[in-house]
């Protein structure tokens, strides 16, 4: 093996463990929420405070780390291309290729990606202070952000408002740990959830047809309005003039 092989030797082990480093940070960083940062914070953990501050600006860190992880990507199976071909001709390129694909997804995808899931504090507070690193490097910024303009321009839209934003997950995590902490009470983190769950449900499953309206007269009697509440189970029911109508 020459010496120009070695070093693309190297230098795939290199970027293959930054793909490794890269998939952890983005999962942890994603996974994390802002209570679990602070809380992190609070007692003091090595990274911390650069953890809170991602979280907190999560629209400073993602654009520049995905960034980050095309670039090394690219970069690793263009050297894992000229490696291949240098050892075994054009015929091993193939066969190359498709192995570096098995071990990238393996060991550079799902392996620590899935540790992440399992341990995002961990994840989180290792990877911090490096990707904070990089949003403070002011060519990737400015990369990032370009491409990110022209991607708005191919493909026009409102998009989101920067941040800051909470998540629906996040929201409910923090009605779960101020419920813990008997900050709440159990009744109002579980109104939280229903309102959450309310946002979601569509108009016409909670309408009533109005032919299928319960509902008295103004000149009914209370006696008999009690009785027609009663029978259906209404605590309120609608009350309307019976010459014009419900309408």
């Amino acid at each position: 093996m020459s010496a120009r092989e070695v070093g693309l030797l190297v230098a795939v082990l290199v970027l293959l463990l930054a793909q490794v480093f890269l998939a952890l940070a983005e999962t942890g960083l994603t996974r994390m929420t802002r209570a679990r940062a602070t809380a992190l914070r609070e007692d003091g953990r090595r990274g911390a405070r650069s953890l809170l501050w991602l979280v907190t600006h999560p629209e400073e860190f993602i654009n520049p780390l995905l960034l980050v992880v095309l670039i090394v990507q690219s970069a690793q199976t263009a050297l894992t291309t000229l490696l291949a071909d240098s050892l075994f001709g054009a015929a091993g390129v193939a066969v190359a290729l498709f192995v570096n694909v098995v071990v990238v997804f393996v060991v550079a995808e799902a392996a620590p990606k899935t540790w992440a899931v399992q341990n995002p504090e961990p994840a989180g507070l290792f990877a911090a202070r490096p990707v904070r690193f990089l949003t403070r490097l002011w060519p990737l910024r400015m990369v990032s952000r370009a491409l990110i303009g022209f991607t708005n321009v191919v493909l026009p839209g409102k998009g989101l408002a920067k941040g800051p934003w909470v998540s629906e997950d996040e929201l409910l995590a923090l009605a779960a740990e101020a419920a813990e902490a008997e900050a709440i009470e159990d009744e109002e983190r579980n109104l939280i959830r229903r309102i959450l769950e309310f946002g979601d449900t569509i108009v016409r499953t909670v309408m009533v047809p109005r032919t299928d309206m319960i509902g008295v007269p103004a000149d009914f009697r209370a006696v008999d309005t009690m009785e027609v509440v009663l029978l259906n189970g209404y605590s309120r029911i609608p009350v309307y003039d019976a010459e014009k109508g419900v309408d």
